[in-house]
């Protein structure tokens, strides 16, 4: 029996389809503040149905206490460390406890509310707080609003988040693109934001990065938690694709590969090789003697033929690798293209046919056809970089006076 639907549902999906709409629709908001606008009725969106118990059917959440009023028992203060006096919970330390919109209960913060309630709490509109060294409910801020008090309740404060943190030894601060706060200096300090990936980084990673789009806005491949809010580390693997750093250390006790797209996780070329030693002392039957693979393979993503084995098979697509050497004449570092066989063993089989068959001609017409089109593609791209460099050049004495020049002005002074 299908459940009945609420007769609000259509009217608030309505309104946020053109809630959307018209943000998408304004020309005079750039396209990162659009995501931004939009992440945040989706977030809205999500967190009411977190207050859903089916289908369209509301959940009613008992309210524990009024808007601003507050029971004898909550009053008493929290501890981060009670031997020491400092306030907070195990998760913050903070000299305040915060209502929570949806049911009127007092918590400290949001992790405190969600382990023993059955919603989730939505931070962002959180209104009211209260100091707990004087007792005193007010509107959210940094600082105690009782004249009698007026203690600063915590080293960070955020308006957007409500966000409270006293850790002296933490550093936090509010990236407007992602929405939320992160651990870190700030922007442009230890980390930036990458507008395509849409995540803040380690500086060092900056033009260092494979930029997939809205990468972060995904679940762990390994525990599968959200990682664009997670509280726990997450780190980005050499193909791109981000991961939860103590998910991935036990994910390499058992694989080399990603999880999500299967590419090599590092250099595995003392792998490979005690691959091919073994492969070596396993020879196959001599009835498969004619017996060829299709492979793909997951390193250089290209197909290839390899002769069938039992164990692995060995990627012999030819690959364009870029060297750096030591020009001996100038001792400057230079770039150096060359091609060389892929020899991975992170393969994929995709069929198994004997030599000469219609199956094998099919296969070896397809990789040439291939090669002939890589091959068109890479001498398009090359006489394309060779006319940039003779345009480079032709404006060259323009360009570097113009560089001089803007060397030698200085930044304004802000009045």
């Amino acid at each position: 029996m299908e459940t009945p639907t609420s007769p609000t549902q259509p009217s608030d999906e309505s309104n946020l389809r053109k809630q959307i709409l018209a943000i998408q629709q304004d020309k005079s908001i750039p396209d990162s503040e659009k995501a931004r606008r939009i992440q945040q009725l989706m977030a809205g969106q999500f967190g009411s149905k977190l207050m859903k118990t089916g289908p369209g059917t509301a959940k009613t959440i008992p309210i524990y206490n009024e808007v601003g009023m507050i029971r004898a028992e909550e009053q008493s203060p929290m501890y981060h460390d009670e031997d020491n006096k400092v306030f907070g919970c195990k998760h913050y330390m903070r000299s305040v406890k915060l209502q929570s919109h949806c049911c009127g209960k007092w918590v400290v913060c949001r992790f405190c509310h969600d382990e023993v309630s059955d919603h989730a709490i939505i931070r962002q509109k959180t209104k009211l707080m209260m100091c707990m060294k004087c007792y005193h409910i007010q509107p959210c801020s940094q600082y105690c609003s009782n004249e009698g008090c007026g203690v600063k309740v915590s080293r960070y404060y955020c308006n957007e988040c409500k966000l409270w943190d006293d850790d002296p030894k933490k550093n936090i601060y509010h990236c407007y693109d992602c929405g939320i706060c992160r651990i870190g200096k700030g922007l442009g300090q230890d980390y930036f934001h990458c507008k395509k990936c849409n995540v803040c980084m380690a500086i060092g990673l900056k033009d260092r990065h494979k930029c997939i789009e809205r990468n972060l806005e995904s679940d762990c491949p390994i525990c599968g938690e959200y990682m664009f809010t997670s509280t726990t580390t997450v780190i980005f693997m050499p193909c791109g694709h981000c991961i939860h750093h103590k998910c991935y250390q036990e994910h390499i006790q058992t694989s080399y590969t990603c999880p999500t797209c299967c590419k090599s996780l590092g250099n595995m070329t003392e792998y490979f090789l005690r691959i091919e030693a073994a492969l070596r002392q396993h020879q196959m039957p001599p009835e498969y003697a004619n017996h060829v693979s299709l492979l793909f393979c997951n390193d250089c993503e290209a197909r290839s033929l390899a002769t069938y084995h039992f164990m692995y098979h060995k990627c012999s697509a030819d690959i364009e690798v870029t060297e750096t050497a030591i020009d001996p004449t100038t001792g400057q570092p230079t770039e150096r293209k060359s091609v060389k066989s892929c020899g991975s063993f992170n393969t994929k089989l995709l069929s198994t046919f004997s030599r000469g068959s219609d199956e094998y001609l099919v296969a070896e017409r397809m990789l040439a056809s291939i090669a002939r089109e890589k091959a068109a593609a890479n001498a398009l791209a090359a006489s394309t970089a060779a006319a940039a460099a003779a345009a480079t050049a032709a404006a060259s004495p323009t360009t570097t006076t113009a560089a001089a020049g803007a060397q030698q002005q200085q930044p304004p002074i802000d009045d």
